[in-house]
C-alpha cells in the first residue's frame, strides 16, 4: 500500500474509534436516563395513588358540606 492509502486507513480507524467511544458514552447516558425515568414514573404513580386516597378520605369525612362559595 502507498503512504497515502496508509494515512487514509489510519485516519478512518482513528475516526471509527472516536465514533465508537461516543456511541458507548451516549449509550451509558441513555441507559442511566431510562432508569431515572422508570424511577420517576413509579414515584409519580405512587403520588397519584396517595392523592386519590386523600381525596377519598376527605370526601368521606365531610359529606353534605357545601363549599364556601355556595
Amino acid at each position: 500500500m502507498t503512504s497515502d492509502t496508509d494515512a487514509r486507513l489510519e485516519k478512518l480507524e482513528t475516526d471509527l474509534a472516536h465514533a465508537q467511544l461516543a456511541i458507548d458514552e451516549l449509550n451509558d447516558v441513555v441507559t442511566r436516563q431510562a432508569g431515572q425515568i422508570d424511577l420517576l414514573t413509579r414515584k409519580l404513580a405512587a403520588l397519584e395513588d396517595h392523592m386519590d386516597e386523600l381525596e377519598d378520605a376527605s370526601a368521606r369525612n365531610a359529606p353534605g358540606v357545601k363549599p364556601p362559595h355556595y
